[in-house]
């Protein structure tokens, strides 16, 4: 304790602190998030940050390695994650702390930016007001089968998806083939994959699936506007489900899809960027 306070410092986590982190963690997103959290911590473990009061996590965050590819150039940024405090320790500005000191950390490693997903508007709101801004939507609504043309799906390998994703979206946010090795572990937990569109042997788009509830949500689809009702057909056949969700990452190949917004970021190093990004694949 100092002066009555206690003394917190902001740091990378270490091997130490990674029970109590799980305990935040499971406090903050709940016991059905735990194969999820194992998953971010086995893969992840590096990019642990927490508040420490005392000696002991109070506060914590997954700081992502991704690239921001825009028209002049890639630049090394980070997705936010699983960002909490322990119930006991809210409204202390932990978490407010935590995100300042690792941006910048961020801007002393040279790199460029901090984004993260905001499940709510409150969220939004709370990010606002600690340096982040809106910079992309997503386009939601639902496709009900129409038995029309269906395009052959297989389960994609990260290292082409992530192929695919750089023809199609070459700029934005990129999480690279180890970032997707992730994704597709993470979609499978949730009854969902990445997919390949077309001949596995020369495909022609790509869309990742989740689920949201007995129906499957889409979160990404790339393929050529043409295309699309013939990949959602496709999807619909092979995971015999009448009616998909979307949550598709502005700009797609589906128009007219009511736009919501996706995700926030925070600059930490020089760069100029564009009123609007693309970012699929939020961890949310």
């Amino acid at each position: 304790m100092k002066g009555g306070f206690p003394v917190v410092c902001y740091t990378p986590a270490e091997p130490a602190d990674l029970p109590r982190l799980r305990e935040i963690f499971l406090l903050c997103f709940g016991q059905a998030a735990a194969a999820e959290m194992e998953l971010v911590f086995s893969r992840c473990g590096d990019a642990l940050w927490c508040a420490k009061a005392e000696g002991r996590p109070a506060a914590m965050l997954a700081a992502m390695p991704v690239t921001l590819a825009l028209p002049q150039g890639e630049y090394k940024a980070r997705y936010l994650y699983g960002v909490a405090t322990h119930p006991e320790a809210r409204r202390q500005g932990l978490c407010k702390n935590l995100l300042a000191a690792c941006c910048r950390w961020m801007t002393e490693q040279g790199e460029a930016a901090a984004l993260l997903r905001p499940d709510s508007e409150k969220n939004r709101s709370y990010y606002r007001k600690n340096g982040f801004a809106a910079c992309s939507t997503a386009g939601t609504g639902c496709y009900r089968q129409k038995g029309g043309a269906a395009a052959e799906l297989t389960p994609a390998d990260p290292a082409e998806y992530d192929r695919l994703r750089r023809k199609f979206a070459p700029w934005g946010l990129q999480w690279g083939r180890e970032g997707l090795f992730l994704q597709k572990e993470w979609m499978r937990l949730y009854g969902g994959d990445l997919w390949l569109l077309g001949q596995p042997a020369d495909p022609w788009g790509c869309v990742a699936v989740s689920r949201e509830g007995e129906r499957p949500l889409l979160r990404e689809l790339l393929c050529r506007p043409a295309d699309a009702e013939k990949a959602l057909e496709g999807l619909c056949r092979t995971l015999q489900a009448p009616e998909l969700g979307l949550a598709l990452p502005q700009p797609g190949p589906v128009e007219g899809l009511p736009a919501r917004p996706m995700m926030m970021i925070r600059k930490t190093g020089e760069i100029d960027l564009p009123e609007a990004i693309y970012t699929p694949l939020a961890m949310d």
